[in-house]
């Protein structure tokens, strides 16, 4: 099992405007270590640093040293093989996601697990009382499945791990699916989805106390998409059924935009994507306006697999990048309107929020697990199952076109990836 970890030097000139760019790539192939799959990889603000998740139950940190390769640990030399690799057990289940803070807040991650919690990391120097594993069982657990336990020690000695654990957020009911932290501007705050269907919004007391964190906001999903779900699961394949721990909110992603309130987008395992807006009047997050649904052709709601609002960089509207079961991704084009009623099936009292939805462009049919915007808005990429890497860009009516394609090599052999000209 291996990662891949690709750069982009410079495009040729010599392809026509009508098929994707062919792209010279730098690439490393990185042993991750894990002991199961990689649920999640997420870089941090700089790009210099990016963290995975595992279903082993563990959060491994990389960093690219000074000759631009790839390590994980103090003593590595430079593969991706370190003597001491900066890994630790951050659940007592499957870690689903993980995300960095801004660095303004110093070097915090955040992880979402199977185990019902959100988990608050904070990176220290030098060496000190480890409390990556809150609990002796889960050292026992981990030993008993085989697992890497090098870096915690259950009787409270001190470890070469930098991560300290600062707080747990364990209000949800079900697995966490999805946690992403707020921009800098609204403060070190972070939201979190789960199976059950809600949305939680934390924020620390005081940023320089991790320990302490408050419950800000709920929104919780209405009780139709119960119903859609459970219809849904009727009428797909068995190999399709939702499960409950798969149920509830999918994915989630917060407006970057300055002069705009707090926003977020939520997708849901019921093929709902809407934007929720936090209402000063109603001390509330309201819903303000709810984008079309993934589902199939005959109507039927298929789940949304990940969301993504690009940076707003002086455009007068805003892009969401959406993809999910229905073999679809999608870009819609949201404007600020000037109030109304808003839109269709969007709360009456959240017509203040004046997001007027535009229009969605369907991008692409294949199958499409995560999608993600460059730093300025203008870039999407998008990954699915096959081992592609697709980047879209607008063209000058507006209109998406993929500009490259960047292949894994799954075999392991030659190059760790290519680009291919179409």
């Amino acid at each position: 099992q291996t990662m891949a970890a690709s750069s982009t030097s410079r495009l040729s000139t010599g392809s026509t405007p009508s098929k994707p760019h062919r792209l010279i790539s730098t690439s490393q192939i990185l042993p991750h270590g894990h002991l199961d799959y990689v649920h999640d990889i997420s870089f941090d603000y700089y790009g210099r640093r990016f963290a995975t998740a595992s279903g082993d139950r563990t959060v491994r940190v990389w960093d690219l040293n000074s000759d631009g390769m790839w390590m994980s640990g103090e003593l590595g030399s430079g593969n991706g093989n370190a003597t001491k690799p900066n890994e630790w057990v951050a659940a007592r289940g499957a870690v689903r996601r993980v995300c960095w803070s801004h660095p303004e807040f110093g070097q915090l991650l955040a992880t979402a697990g199977a185990d019902h919690s959100v988990v608050i990391w904070e990176e220290r120097e030098g060496n000190f009382k480890s409390l990556a594993t809150p609990d002796d069982n889960i050292n026992n657990n981990a030993a008993m499945a085989g697992g890497n336990t090098n870096n915690t020690s259950s009787s409270g000695d001190t470890t070469s791990s930098r991560w300290v654990q600062k707080a747990t957020l364990s209000d949800a009911r079900r697995a966490v699916t999805t946690v992403e932290f707020a921009p800098r501007h609204l403060g070190l705050r972070l939201a979190s989805g789960s199976a059950d269907g809600v949305v939680r919004i934390y924020e620390a007391l005081d940023t320089m106390n991790l320990n302490h964190w408050k419950l800000d906001g709920v929104i919780e999903a209405e009780v139709e998409d119960t119903a859609d779900n459970t219809e849904a699961g009727q009428q797909m394949n068995i190999g399709d059924n939702l499960s409950n721990e798969n149920m509830g909110v999918s994915s989630l992603s917060w407006c970057t935009g300055r002069f705009e309130p707090a926003t977020l987008c939520v997708g849901f395992s019921s093929g709902r994507v809407s934007l929720y807006r936090y209402d000063d009047g109603a001390r509330s997050w309201l819903e303000a306006i709810r984008l079309p649904n993934h589902a199939t052709a005959n109507g039927v709601p298929r789940g949304v697999l990940d969301v993504a609002w690009a940076p707003n960089v002086g455009r007068s509207y805003h892009l969401i990048a959406t993809c999910g079961k229905d073999n679809r991704l999608r870009v819609h084009r949201v404007k600020r309107g000037r109030g109304g009623k808003g839109e269709e099936g969007a709360s009456q009292t959240a017509a203040s929020s004046s997001l007027v939805h535009e229009g969605t462009e369907d991008l692409d049919r294949s199958e499409v697990w995560r999608c993600q915007w460059n730093l300025t808005g203008t870039v999407l990429a998008s990954s699915g199952d096959c081992g592609v890497v697709k980047l879209w860009k607008s063209d000058f009516q507006g209109k998406f076109k993929c500009i490259s394609e960047i292949v894994g090599d799954t075999t392991g052999m030659g190059a760790a990836s290519a680009v291919r000209n179409q």
